[in-house]
């Protein structure tokens, strides 16, 4: 990769190719201040070496035989893009003048930039990192409001920011744990057994809600998936039929009819979701004579499976107290896991009954905590397949979800997607590991090892550690100029 080299100084064209009122040329390097003393006639000529700031000057840029009226914009100093000395020369938007003034430019020092130069250049002086150097392609290359917006908010850093926390604390930790390494011979405890094993299960949590929250939001343009959650015969087959507008699952009043996960895709409010109908919750006993069958165990492993990979799990709550209970314990637990939720009371034609009075004062207890989980009164719908009630309310929110989702700050562009997706993966598994190795008083020796596994992780998902075959993914998609 010959663009490695930063000791040289690049230049491009990095206006739009086409005819416009304004071209712009950049340049960035440490022989800036030469090229624009040689290249440019000054209105009113500054010392170079006096000037501190980022600073406009008019005059024109020196062709051949012509002069070019032109504005000078002049970083002379780490306050630039490249954090290298660096101009801009915004002159008329004629192609042939831009390349010509570009070859003078080139005749005077510099050379042609590669594509996305400029902001590898960026990454290398750590202005950035390599989540918010994709971000910038994305922003250049955004085709909608909502895109951009997700962009911009990975640039802002939020991605960013909770894995610098995760590797902030991983470090401190292999810090106290070499410290005791090497005086080991000395019986010093650097850090105690339960604040290694708290900080690595805290590093493990927030990893595994990245991971997750970037496999969910990160598919901008998929399918949005939604998962139908519940105890066996609570209605979610029949609301799954009602949403989809088909006979495509089996409804029976015989609980676990459903054994296997059913899909449908259909458009709400314009949003493409992919409907999830899985098998009814059964505990799985450890006891071998009562343990479910293996259709049974396949059937929840699937649901499991299911449930996880969806953006939105959509819990169903049948009338009775049992699955009032289990919802309550549902909620509380894709809440701690990062996972967005909404309940659907179903059967609404039937509750109403001789403790009705008992029923009101659960339904009121299961609003308080999906308002309080969520924020949100909303996420909460009483609904019936028989009669219709409250569907479109139901459709309309889980489309206002999706959408939601979507412009999340933890959401991610594309090919950070791709390519942060392995490096996660290994990052979590490290940290497992160490924290296994703690709890299981292995030794500090094995712990510090997994911890520099998910150290250089992180180092591939940030760009602390790269190779020239990543940087050839992110900035050979770029094009020249930026």
């Amino acid at each position: 990769m010959a663009y490695l080299t930063i000791d040289d100084t690049i230049a491009a064209i990095a206006s739009p190719a086409g005819i416009g009122k304004r071209g712009i040329i950049r340049i960035s390097g440490p022989s800036v201040s030469q090229i624009v003393s040689e290249t440019f006639a000054f209105d009113e000529p500054p010392d170079l070496k006096d000037v501190h700031r980022a600073t406009r000057f008019a005059g024109n840029l020196r062709l051949s035989q012509n002069l070019l009226p032109a504005v000078l914009l002049y970083w002379p100093d780490h306050r630039s893009y490249t954090r290298q000395p660096s101009a801009e020369f915004h002159t008329f938007g004629s192609t042939p003048l831009l390349e010509m003034a570009l070859h003078r430019l080139c005749d005077n020092g510099a050379r042609l930039a590669e594509p996305g130069e400029f902001t590898l250049r960026a990454f290398l002086s750590g202005r950035m990192d390599l989540t918010q150097a994709e971000a910038v392609l994305a922003v250049i290359d955004a085709e909608s409001e909502k895109k951009l917006t997700l962009a911009l908010n990975q640039l802002s850093g939020g991605l960013t920011g909770p894995l610098t926390e995760t590797k902030q604390t991983l470090m401190n930790v292999l810090a106290e744990l070499e410290a005791g390494l090497d005086f080991v011979e000395e019986d010093i405890e650097f850090i105690a057994s339960d604040q290694i094993t708290s900080a690595l299960r805290a590093g493990l949590d927030q990893l595994q809600l990245i991971e997750r929250q970037i496999h969910q939001r990160g598919g901008d343009g998929q399918e949005f998936k939604v998962a139908f959650s519940g105890l066996p015969n609570v209605g979610k087959s029949s609301l799954f039929n009602a949403l989809v507008e088909s006979d495509q699952a089996i409804v029976t009043d015989v609980a676990g009819t459903t054994t296997d996960f059913i899909t449908a895709t259909s458009e709400f409010e314009g949003i493409a979701v992919q409907l999830i109908d899985t098998a009814g919750l059964e505990s799985v006993k450890a006891d071998a004579a009562d343990s479910p069958s293996n259709i049974m165990q396949t059937a929840q492993q699937k649901r499991v499976a299911e449930i996880d990979n969806a953006q939105l799990i959509l819990l169903c709550v049948g009338p009775n107290a049992q699955s009032h209970q289990w919802a309550t314990q549902e909620m509380e637990l894709l809440h701690r896991r990062g996972q967005e939720f909404l309940l659907a009371l179903t059967k609404s034609d039937l509750r109403l009954g001789s403790d009705s009075d008992s029923q009101f004062a659960s339904v009121q207890q299961l609003q308080n905590q999906v308002t309080r989980l969520t924020g949100s009164r909303r996420k909460l719908i009483s609904v019936s397949s028989h009669s219709g009630e409250n569907l479109q309310r139901l459709k309309f929110e889980i489309s206002a979800t999706a959408i939601a989702l979507s412009t999340s700050e933890n959401a991610v562009v594309g090919s950070t997607l791709l390519r942060t997706k392995e490096s996660l993966r290994l990052c979590s598994s490290s940290i497992a590991s160490a924290l296994e190795a703690a709890e299981g008083d292995f030794g500090q020796e094995i712990v510090a090892a997994e911890i520099r596994q998910a150290l250089d992780a992180l180092g591939q998902i940030v760009g602390t550690v790269y190779n020239d075959d990543v940087l050839d993914l992110v900035f050979g998609r770029f094009c020249i100029g930026k």
